[in-house]
């Protein structure tokens, strides 16, 4: 496993991370514990330090087992969790008032089984929330309380990120995670911008979901309930089908499997310190682990930059 520095943070981070929203179950197709637990020790095994997680995956479930899995080697590990989102209402609605995330940290050091939390992102508050919550200064707060190491954001579209950037005059935000690969061209000058900042960057989605490991197939149906059914439609594989091309070439070309190369290209892109793609069992992580150290040359990422892909 090779290591890098996440930006203004000083954290030295596996950069491959783990992503444990898909052993929260929910979403995802479901998820055996046992095979959660395998999978996270799997992780450690293969030098991964980095475990990113939220308190509404699983609405607390993934929480509970990275904490479980963490007792006697917290102080090695580096913990990201997030709260905004309350899971505890049917329609999962935002809410990022200071009295209600400070209930969401408290809750999550609780399932974590710690007493600080090394990265706290708010969990994709637009424009709006960001004004009307006051959000920076919430942050600010959970950082001088000392159960916040390093505060930060897990945002989605490049919109409300920018705004951010904008009204962050103190320089609070030191974490950004934002949704990055080969068919997402959303963040792009995003992550631009955090490099200027040295603001960290953790990378999620960069396997779209699992479209880029290979598995799925044009045409490819998701069941009710699975977080991809509304998004990959027969639609959005149709205007995709050139650049599904190109990346297939570009795999024979390099000799590395689907994985690997999504993977690698989040790597080899400037200002990206590491990726967090998810995995429910060992074989799955041990795939993820196997990036690590890979970049692609300057030829092929043109290739994969160019593709036309898709904005949210």
């Amino acid at each position: 496993m090779k290591y890098q520095i996440l930006g203004k943070t000083g954290l030295k981070v596996s950069e491959v991370g783990f992503g444990a929203w898909g052993i929260g179950g929910k979403g995802w197709g479901g998820c055996i514990e046992e095979d959660a637990r395998a999978a996270l020790d799997k992780a450690w095994e293969l030098g991964v330090n980095l475990f990113d997680t939220c308190d509404a995956y699983g609405d607390g479930l993934s929480e509970r087992l990275i904490g479980e899995f963490l007792q006697g080697k917290r102080e090695q590990a580096i913990v990201v969790t997030k709260g905004g989102t309350n899971f505890r209402v049917p329609e999962r609605s935002k809410n990022f008032e200071r009295d209600y995330l400070m209930m969401c940290l408290d809750e999550s050091l609780e399932r974590l089984r710690t007493d600080y939390v090394d990265i706290y992102l708010l969990h994709v508050p637009d424009a709006g929330w960001q004004e009307k919550g006051r959000v920076l200064d919430t942050l600010k707060e959970m950082k001088d309380s000392g159960k916040v190491k390093h505060p930060g954001l897990a945002m989605w579209g490049a919109a409300d990120t920018l705004h951010a950037f904008e009204i962050d005059k103190e320089g609070v935000i030191e974490v950004l995670e934002c949704p990055f690969n080969i068919l997402n061209k959303s963040n792009l000058d995003v992550v631009k911008i955090a490099k200027e900042r040295n603001i960290g960057v953790l990378t999620s989605q960069p396997l779209a979901s699992g479209i880029l490991t290979g598995k799925y197939q044009s045409g490819t149906t998701f069941p009710e309930g699975d977080n991809r059914q509304g998004f990959w439609t027969k639609e959005r594989w149709e205007s995709l089908m050139g650049d599904l091309e190109v990346i297939k070439d570009c795999v024979r070309e390099t000799g590395l499997t689907w994985g690997e190369l999504a993977l690698a290209y989040n790597l080899s892109y400037p200002g990206i310190q590491c990726v967090i793609p998810g995995a429910k069992n060992p074989t799955q992580e041990e795939k993820n682990t196997e990036a690590s150290g890979k970049r692609l040359e300057e030829r092929i990422m043109k290739r994969l930059m160019e593709t036309k892909g898709f904005v949210f």
